[in-house]
């Protein structure tokens, strides 16, 4: 696979600015499920307490497109609808362009009642199913791409400066599942919200 130039666009952000204009929204879709979660902890936290790149869209379905091989499945329009209805052992992938994990471990992800094309899964039940990712892929996921960990020591200089990024197919891949593994991580140890936002 060869190295292509990657426009960065799309950001991973832990903190509250994710879930602060569809808080009722998120509420109304715990209490559907019967679940607890705090609210006004989440709230309360800074809007961003950390940022990561998520690269792009054509980058989030590069990985998107690489869970669902692993799953068997050979129509992308096929997978990608059934990532959409939950139809997939990777559910909390962000199978939606605005998505955002919670840090509450819970089986039922989905999309809000009043805004369909927005995302709601865990961050426990996200890192559950990037580890079986990484434990059936030959991609050598979790091992760290030199310029992610460039973009996680200074995160505002390595945007400024990396507008375009060369990265091969596999790396871009590794980076997506890093990112996300790290963004959930992070929003857990932290209590608060994980937010894939659209670019």
């Amino acid at each position: 696979m060869g190295v292509r130039e990657l426009n960065v666009s799309k950001d991973l952000i832990i903190g509250s600015t994710g879930i602060a204009d569809v808080a009722e929204s998120v509420g109304r879709f715990l209490s559907r499920r019967g679940i607890e979660g705090d609210l006004n902890a989440w709230l309360a936290t800074p809007d961003v307490v950390t940022e990561l790149c998520f690269l792009n869209g054509a980058s989030v379905m590069m990985l998107l497109r690489h869970a669902l091989e692993l799953e068997g499945w050979t129509n992308e329009r096929e997978g990608c609808a059934a990532g959409e209805d939950g139809r997939v052992k990777a559910r909390n992938l962000p199978w939606w362009d605005d998505s955002i994990w919670l840090p509450l471990e819970f089986d039922k992800p989905g999309t809000l009642e009043d805004r369909s094309t927005f995302f709601v899964g865990s961050c426990q039940q996200l890192i559950v199913e990037l580890e079986e990712m990484r434990h059936t892929s030959s991609l050598r996921l979790g091992e760290v791409v030199p310029e992610y960990t460039d973009m996680r020591t200074d995160f505002l200089n390595f945007v400024r400066s990396n507008p375009d990024l060369a990265l091969s197919d596999d790396d871009t891949i590794r980076w997506m599942w890093r990112a996300l593994r790290d963004g959930a991580e992070l929003a857990i140890s932290q209590n608060t919200v994980l937010w894939a936002c659209p670019d």
